[in-house]
């Protein structure tokens, strides 16, 4: 559990990285801000949306198949394992937008529809966090 603590921190840093290193990039006069409405603008828009609307949802789905397999296993270290390396690829892929929706950010001049992107991956990411009462209620057989 602790090494899913490394990747979602380790996200949270990532973001904070790439926000540090566009801001400065912008600020230094390295890259000048591109303009949203130009045709290189929008195709970085149209990625990262992509981007979004494609790993968010399927980090959580995923992650979620995944569990219902495992909920059977008897033994519980390779059930372990087994979460452990599927909560990793949901950590980065719900929150991989959250990096580059704040990278585009600064990149684009400020424009805010990036900001929103990010903070939709960011919730994403919030609600992604590794604890074990999470483990133990995903890791349970569904009851209605």
């Amino acid at each position: 559990m602790k090494k899913l603590n490394l990747y979602y921190y380790g996200m949270l840093v990532l973001a904070c990285v790439a926000a540090t290193v566009a801001y400065l990039l912008i600020m230094k006069d390295v890259v000048r801000p591109i303009d949203p409405l130009s045709q290189l603008g929008q195709v970085i828009q149209y990625i990262i949306i992509l981007d979004a609307i494609v790993t968010i949802p399927l980090g959580l789905w995923w992650h979620k198949r995944t569990c219902k397999k495992l909920i059977g296993m008897e033994d519980q270290q390779a059930q372990e394992a087994a979460y452990c390396h599927s909560a990793k690829w949901r950590i980065i892929l719900v929150s991989n937008a959250m990096v580059l929706g704040i990278a585009a950010f600064y990149l684009l001049g400020a424009y805010q529809s990036m900001l929103w992107l990010a903070g939709i991956s960011a919730i994403g990411w919030y609600f992604a966090k590794p604890t074990e009462k999470k483990m133990f209620m995903e890791l349970q057989p569904e009851s209605y």
